[in-house]
Formats: structure tokens, sequence, C-alpha cells
């Protein structure tokens, strides 16, 4: 099966992104529109902020990622992405735990919509390993 994560070429990733952006937006409305009927709009918005989180958040692993293939080395290339790894997690539970803490509901639904985009991106990270090449 690591193989197959291997062989994950660009058309089949690229594919995954933007399916996982596309559940992210269907995700964000139901979890908008959801919270708001049982009265809990704050949690609504909630949510669509922390699916924008996750989604900058991949944004970010692609950039630090790319900036990297230019430097030499596996070992060289170790401590820039730990760095920018701690900075962009760092981020995200700095932006969660002060919603947590200024608005409660609104953290939470932060923190749901971070548990639904990584969700969103697993499905379709495996669904592209599962898919097989791309048709030409």
């Amino acid at each position: 099966m690591l193989e197959e994560f291997i062989d994950l070429d660009a058309v089949r990733l690229g594919r995954a992104l933007r399916r996982t952006r596309i559940l992210a937006v269907v995700f964000g409305v139901i979890g908008l529109v959801v919270a708001s009927v049982v009265g809990y709009p704050e949690a609504g918005l909630g949510i669509v902020v922390g699916l924008i989180l996750g989604g900058v958040n991949t944004r970010w692993v692609d950039t630090s990622v790319a900036r990297l293939q230019n430097v030499g080395g596996a070992k060289a290339a170790r401590r820039p992405l730990a760095m920018r790894t701690l900075v962009r997690l760092g981020f995200t539970t700095a932006c969660v735990l002060a919603l947590l803490i200024l608005v409660t509901p609104m953290g939470f639904g932060a923190l749901g919509g971070l548990v639904l985009y990584q969700a969103a991106f697993l499905s379709s990270m495996i669904s592209a390993v599962f898919r097989g090449t791309p048709r030409s």
C-alpha cells in the first residue's frame, strides 16, 4: 500500500485537493445552517473558520514543501520544515484557543471545522490512492 502513496502523481493529488475544498465548502454550508437552526449561529461560524484554517494549513504545507525542493539533501531540509511546521501549527492553535476564550461556541465550532476538514482531506487522499492511474 505504501507504493501507492509513493506513486501518487500530481494529477491525482490535485484532484484530491480540489475534492477536499469542495467537501469543505459543503461541510461549511451544512454546518452553518444546522448550527443556526439549533440556535448556535456562533458555532456555525466557528465551523466555517475551522474549515478555512484547515485549508490554509494545507496550503502552507504545500508551499513549505515546494520551497524545500531546492535544498540539497533530506538532512538539510529537516530543520526549516520543522520550524515551519511549528509556526503553522502554533498559529492554528492560537486562533482556536483565542476563539475558545473569547467566544466559546465559536471556538468549539472551529475545533469541529478542523476535524471536518481533516476527515475530508483524509477521505480524498485515500480515494486518490485507490483510484489508480488517471485517465488520459
